[in-house]
């Protein structure tokens, strides 16, 4: 019998499951080379395009499955991956290989996706990074439509027993959508990260699922017993039954607790212990996640990320006014009368849309993202902000502008919006007379500059992760510098001090709707530092409600007065933690990740 062995790696769905083992290989093996005559070669060529028009048609199909199940936005998974099958950059290779060389088909693809799938695993973007899972599913298909048995594998629909733990190198869109809920309870990769595709589906399906898992296929084998933590991101092989009862417990006592603040958040907007309202709303990144800020309690969306629906679209480009109306004024309607916060497209630096750009940009995180890239594709803004104009009589619409970096830009956008709501009105199509226009506070020029651009807006909303990021200059993906990329760094809180401050001068409400909302302990801190507004993820909604029912604003005015005062991060951390407990009077867990 295996010893006991503990594994670490990146938490995407939270949830303890214990089962066994079901590895399960995604890539196909190489396809064997096969010389062809000159004169078998446009046969080939033939037959190689036929193999994806029934790849394509297959993916549609796999989409009005999606579709039907999930809604349109997750179908936009698989509208991706059609986009390799009309891409000259993976088509174009392949039909060279067969011409030039003289090669099959099912080779060429081989050789192809999988010298594409490492260079794209190599990129330091990680979002484009994450896209060699799509890759290798999408030439995985291309070869089983081809007649190749090397593709062929083991269907999700035909896996056996229950309480299946599934085992990966990485895990496809397409295995993904199919596993079979009933028999599957979580799943670990190797490969992966937050953003992949499979995290996305692994959340809709509330399934624990753990990512980058190092060593993951080394150290586990088929049938081995599992206990997949999906909060903490580890991964127990053979545990001792003891470790094995203590995740029951604590599985057991999530769930009670779960449903305990979920029906309490239920009961409307917050108050702190000395009668403080503090609105805590959701963040979202597709529209059929409305259902989820409805059940946990949040008091409307403080982020709706509209990048997404750029992956909806089954071509290049962005959906029509028409679409993006609609879908806009049903999250309006349904959440009528709490507020929507949409964020306009947030593309370009580390969220692909490389052709949107139209050059390579040798540091994209400081090139042509957020706003500066609505500039440059004006058409594509100015549908956007007539989309938004013509849905917000539906109910309570906010427009949040990204990557703000003075008052400017701002004054730029209010331009856009003045032009929109002509058009608009010359059309006859009604728009109300105050639709609140906010910036996002997310890179330092905006934040010393606040007061200065609050003055311009209706609301300011701190996205505290590029905050963090550009003020440090520590990318949070890299793991050489994961040290450095600190919330409570002194730098970090006395911007979020001198926003908040400058939001309170000015009258203007300011709200915080990165990563630190969602840590208890950091929630707190930011309450003491002025914020009344938070968003985080749908989940994240209750504890967070009852952190903020169970602690005094005042009381927690007087502990970031405290870390206002303090000269290193690890002083603020200890601070923190000492306060945190005594401030906190609720029922909520008060995990954090703060380290000393």
């Amino acid at each position: 019998m295996k010893r006991a062995l503990s594994l670490s790696g990146i938490p995407v769905s939270p949830g303890v499951a214990v089962g066994r083992a079901v590895v399960w290989i995604v890539r196909p093996d190489a396809a064997p080379r096969r010389d062809l005559d000159r004169e078998q070669v446009p046969a080939e060529l033939e037959r190689f395009r036929h193999a994806v028009d029934a790849s394509l048609r297959e993916i549609g199909e796999m989409a009005d499955q999606v579709r039907g199940k999930l809604g349109n936005d997750y179908a936009a998974i698989f509208h991706a991956h059609a986009l390799f099958l009309k891409d000259s950059a993976f088509l174009g290779p392949i039909e060279k290989r067969i011409s030039t060389e003289g090669v099959n088909a099912e080779w060429a693809v081989s050789v192809v996706a999988e010298s594409l799938s490492a260079k794209l695993r190599d990129l330091p973007d990680q979002e484009l990074a994450l896209r060699a899972a799509d890759l290798v599913d999408v030439s995985r298909l291309v070869r089983k439509h081809l007649g190749d048995g090397g593709a062929s594998r083991q269907r999700m629909e035909e896996l056996t027993g229950d309480n299946i733990i599934l085992v990966a190198d990485e895990l496809t869109p397409s295995d993904a959508i199919r596993i079979p809920r009933e028999r599957v309870v979580a799943f670990v990769t190797e490969r992966g990260g937050k953003t992949s595709h499979a995290a996305i589906l692994a959340r809709s399906f509330g399934l624990p699922a753990v990512v980058a898992v190092p060593k993951l296929l080394v150290s586990v084998g088929e049938g081995d017993r599992l206990v997949v933590d999906g909060r903490d991101g580890v991964v127990w092989r053979e545990p001792p039954e003891d470790v094995v009862s203590l995740f029951l417990e604590r599985r057991g006592r999530e769930l009670t607790v779960e449903e305990s603040l979920k029906r309490r958040s239920l009961g409307g907007i917050a108050r702190t212990r000395d009668g403080e309202e503090v609105a805590v709303r959701a963040n979202i990144e597709l529209a059929s996640e409305v259902r989820d800020v409805l059940g946990y309690g949040a008091d409307g969306i403080g982020l709706f990320r509209s990048e997404f629906l750029y992956l909806s679209s089954e071509g290049v480009e962005f959906p029509d006014e028409a679409i993006q109306t609609a879908i806009y004024r049903e999250a309006l309607e349904r959440l009528a009368p709490r507020p929507v916060v949409i964020r306009t497209y947030d593309l370009g630096g580390k969220k692909g849309a490389r052709h949107l750009v139209g050059t390579e940009e040798p540091n994209p995180v400081l090139g042509l993202r957020g706003v500066r890239l609505c500039f440059r594709r004006a058409d594509m803004f100015r549908t956007q902000i007539r989309a938004l104009l013509a849905a917000a009589s539906a109910g309570n619409l906010r427009i949040l502008i990204p990557m703000v970096s003075g008052v400017e830009e701002m004054r730029r956008v209010r331009a856009f919006v003045d032009e929109a709501r002509q058009e608009l009105d010359e059309r006859g199509v009604p728009v109300p007379d105050n639709v609140p226009l906010g910036a996002m506070i997310e890179v330092p020029s905006a934040a010393i500059t606040a007061d200065l651009i609050a003055a311009e807006v209706d609301f300011l909303s701190l996205g505290t992760n590029d905050l963090i990021q550009y003020t440090l200059a520590a990318d949070r993906a890299n793991e050489h510098v994961s040290d450095v990329f600190r919330p409570h760094h002194p730098s970090i809180l006395r911007l979020i001090s001198r926003v908040a401050e400058a939001g309170r001068a000015a009258g203007k409400p300011v709200a915080v709707c990165g990563e630190m909302a969602a840590d208890p302990v950091l929630f707190m801190l930011l309450l003491g530092l002025g914020i009344r507004e938070f968003s985080m993820g749908p989940r994240s909604v209750p504890a967070l409600k009852d952190v903020a029912c169970g602690v005094s604003a005042a009381d927690a005015a007087r502990m970031a007065r405290a870390a206002l005062s303090l000269s290193t991060p690890d002083d603020v951390a200890a601070l923190l933690l000492r306060e945190s407990e005594n401030l906190f009077s609720g029922g909520a867990e008060l995990r954090t990740a703060v380290t000393v």
